[in-house]
């Protein structure tokens, strides 16, 4: 493996010495910030070269002076929510805001909390699971989340507790030339359920290096949403670690619609006979947006079943990237596992990568994938112009009947009908332009 170069390790290092010169924080949280920065300067600045890295070019990152996070004020208009009762958390530039959060009561124990606030409170129900999960050991954003993050949000659900109403959780960048790096914890102990919605919002250019740590018991339930709407000048660098224990069952819906550079690596465990998960993506982007989802699914134990369903909608010179890897232990027979990738052109100088893979080390399994990259089919867009549909109006019928499929998969009704509305301004407008 080709090393990485240490450019940009250097400003980091005289920032995370300040940085936890003003902490005061248990020794274990500590030592895990040290351990986590060591490893990023092991790991260095990802270039081209390597090959996770080869398609996602960083130099215009590179090339900014970002600083610390600040504390802002921001108008409660201009944030996104949901319709209906809800836990509501806000975060701005990383920071949590009460006056702009809100939680409903909970059953007993149940935690919804501003992770900062919770590790002094309750400790013993943070340090054990916090960085505790496989899965992103070689990413170097995710070591600089765990070296870097000020706050976040703590979901900590205990055993058989549901939560019948969304948590909200809102993180938002207020300016510009900022380096962020919110944390998530979401703990389900066995058969709790719970649904989650993470948007992350911003108004200017910034690097968003979010990690979020999802942990299941047996027969846990999770819906997590992820909503990325950041300015069109922000880098969001993303990862989510996932670990699922016996027939428990994740579904995670990740939307991608703003900056001009969001990657997202997601890491699932199924480390439980009988657990499932169902990832289902959808990235709009235009102009010279660039999107990428890179994946690994382990199945760790038999009878696990997964399926993964990620699209791309791609105007202008913007470009996509799937990468995703279903990997299959020995002994996990009985597997059943299905990885599909589309890709819609709506530009001739739209580019997107797909690379979807196997590794299977067992012998009982069903396990498939496919990969389709095209423009509208001419044949349909006649159909609807035969029918007196004017062209405009037909491709957006097309491209739209494309992108729903994936949100009709959100059963949080608010959710999906506020996204079907952003997905219908949003290509009424390329066609428009286009």
């Amino acid at each position: 493996m080709t090393a990485a170069a240490p450019l940009f390790s250097d400003p980091y290092r005289p920032a995370f010495a300040d940085f936890v010169a003003n902490r005061r924080e248990p020794d274990a949280i500590a030592r895990l910030r040290r351990e986590a920065f060591d490893r990023f300067e092991a790991l260095g600045w990802p270039t081209r070269q390597q090959e996770a890295w080869r398609l996602t070019d960083l130099s215009a990152l590179q090339t900014l002076a970002l600083q610390p996070p600040a504390d802002a004020l921001v108008d409660a208009g201009t944030l996104p929510t949901l319709d209906g009762p809800t836990h509501r958390l806000v975060f701005v530039n990383g920071r949590f805001a009460p006056g702009l959060s809100h939680v409903r009561e909970l059953p007993d124990r149940a935690l919804i909390a501003s992770l900062g606030q919770a590790l002094m409170t309750h400790p013993e129900r943070i340090e054990p699971h916090l960085d505790r999960l496989p899965g992103l050991e070689q990413h170097p954003f995710a070591a600089l989340n765990t070296a870097f993050w000020e706050d976040g949000a703590v979901v900590h659900l205990p055993r058989g507790t549901v939560i019948e109403e969304p948590i909200h959780l809102v993180f938002y960048a207020a300016a510009g030339d900022m380096r962020l790096h919110p944390r998530l914890l979401v703990v389900l102990e066995d058969a709790a359920q719970a649904t989650v919605v993470v948007e992350y919002r911003g108004a200017g250019r910034a690097l968003n290096a979010p990690l979020a740590e999802l942990d299941l018991g047996a027969g846990a339930l999770l819906h997590y949403h992820q909503i990325q709407e950041e300015a069109p000048q922000a880098f969001h660098l993303g990862a989510i670690r996932v670990r699922q224990d016996r027939a428990s069952e994740a579904n995670l819906h990740l939307i991608s619609v703003g900056g001009q550079l969001a990657r997202t690596d997601l890491a699932v465990l199924l480390d439980g006979e009988g657990a499932s998960c169902s990832l289902n993506g959808l990235t709009l982007a235009r102009d010279q947006q660039y999107g990428d989802y890179h994946v690994r699914v382990e199945h760790a134990q038999p009878r696990g079943t997964s399926e993964q369903r990620f699209k791309s909608v791609l105007d202008g010179k913007a470009r996509s990237v799937f990468d995703g890897m279903i990997y299959v232990c020995p002994g996990a027979q009985k597997t059943d596992a299905r990885q599909t990738s589309r890709n819609l052109l709506l530009s001739r100088q739209a580019q997107a990568h797909s690379n979807p893979r196997l590794e299977i080390l067992a012998d009982d399994v069903k396990c498939g994938h496919g990969s389709t990259t095209g423009f509208l089919d001419p044949d349909a867009e006649f159909y609807l112009r035969a029918r007196g549909i004017p062209a405009a109006q037909a491709r957006a019928l097309l491209v739209h009947a494309f992108a729903n499929d994936n949100l009709n998969q959100i059963r949080l009704t608010p959710l999906r009908e506020r996204l079907a509305r952003l997905l219908a301004d949003r290509l009424a407008l390329d066609i428009t332009e286009g």
